[in-house]
């Protein structure tokens, strides 16, 4: 959460945010330049994490909720209806709740004719809606989760065309599935189908974490499996080719590492879960850090309001933008209000039914 708080602060504020697209825009980093090159692109890289983390942990939590919720009683069909609920909830909260941030963020973009504010734009929460929304469906089919994310993963790679560099012209249908970008009046960023690959991967790992005889061994391992992940990332990298999307367009090492995210690559799939069960296998073992765990605990209150609150720092005190090293204070002394929000919503949602709505924020 607080990461992908640097990366909006970021693109707010200082107007630096990579674009990292199959077709069409890419971000090329200048490795000479620290502020522009190695800084730019590591502020960039490293929420990279947030992503893959949401959409695998979103799918761990489904099952471990399943498994809470058959123990007093609940059939399959029960949480099936629970999930789909909410993640039709998300779909909304994209439109109604969230677009208008973007827009207030660029709006000075807007007026020239370029920014979200033109669109209905359709961010990380509807792919997250997206997935619950389809992964409730998988409820039935526990057993098969771990095959059926390999499915999407490797399938996903294998289907997208090879294409020009250019604009892509993809029919609406397409883009909810598989190629982001723009078919207006939409604009799509996190198509299903790759997502969901992800999403379903952490529902086979909350299968392992809701046994009581595997839970330990799962966050023992879990490190070691994101070695595994890193290295075949790594290699698939370096023989280029499938699972890139695009190579690196020079022999530096930000080229090495600047993957495709939109849709997301196999290699950036791959690293960015790899470093995810590191850490998650790191946490698992270290003490529990409070301030962390009330931003996890109300993770789409925060969502929102860290949007507006960048949003409207860079309209009221940002006409140019920052510089990229004069961005990280603001980002800092941004999470300190946030971080008294969420710990007031954190108590209010817990007054709450277990199945209010509430709760999902």
């Amino acid at each position: 959460m607080v990461i992908m708080a640097l990366d909006h602060a970021s693109g707010f504020i200082a107007r630096v945010h990579g674009s990292e697209f199959w077709t069409g825009p890419f971000t090329q980093y200048n490795p000479s330049d620290f502020v522009r090159g190695p800084l730019a692109f590591l502020s960039r890289f490293v929420t990279h994490l947030c992503a893959p983390g949401f959409f695998f942990l979103m799918g761990a939590s489904m099952t471990l909720f399943a498994a809470s919720r058959r123990r007093i009683g609940w059939d399959t069909g029960r949480i099936s209806r629970y999930f789909a609920l909410r993640g039709g909830v998300l779909l909304l909260v994209n439109q109604v709740l969230e677009n208008p941030a973007w827009g207030i963020a660029f709006s000075r973009n807007a007026k020239s004719g370029d920014g979200p504010a033109n669109y209905l734009f359709f961010t990380v929460i509807t792919g997250l809606g997206l997935s619950m929304l389809t992964s409730a469906l998988l409820l039935r089919a526990e057993r098969w989760l771990g095959a059926i994310a390999v499915f999407l993963l490797v399938g996903c790679a294998a289907l997208i065309p090879h294409v020009p560099y250019d604009f892509f012209a993809a029919p609406l249908w397409l883009r909810v599935l598989l190629l982001p970008g723009n078919s207006t009046p939409v604009f799509l960023m996190y198509p299903l189908l790759p997502w969901l690959g992800v999403c379903t991967l952490g529902m086979a790992f909350g299968r392992l974490l809701a046994d009581e005889a595997t839970r330990d061994q799962a966050l023992r391992w879990a490190p070691l499996v994101g070695l595994v992940l890193l290295s075949l990332a790594l290699g698939l990298r370096a023989a280029g080719g499938f699972g890139n999307l695009r190579g690196p367009r020079d022999d530096s090492w930000i080229e090495f590492l600047n993957f495709i995210k939109y849709p997301p690559a196999l290699v950036f799939v791959l690293f960015m879960l790899g470093v995810n069960l590191i850490l998650l296998g790191a946490f698992a073992r270290l003490p529990r850090v409070p301030i962390l765990s009330v931003f996890g605990q109300a993770p789409l209150c925060f969502y929102l309001a860290h949007l507006y609150l960048y949003a409207l720092i860079t309209v009221i005190f940002y006409a140019q933008p920052s510089t990229l090293p004069g961005m990280y204070p603001v980002w800092l002394a941004g999470l300190v209000p946030l971080y008294f929000l969420c710990r007031w919503y954190r108590g209010f949602k817990d007054r709450k039914p277990a199945e209010s709505l509430w709760r999902l924020f």
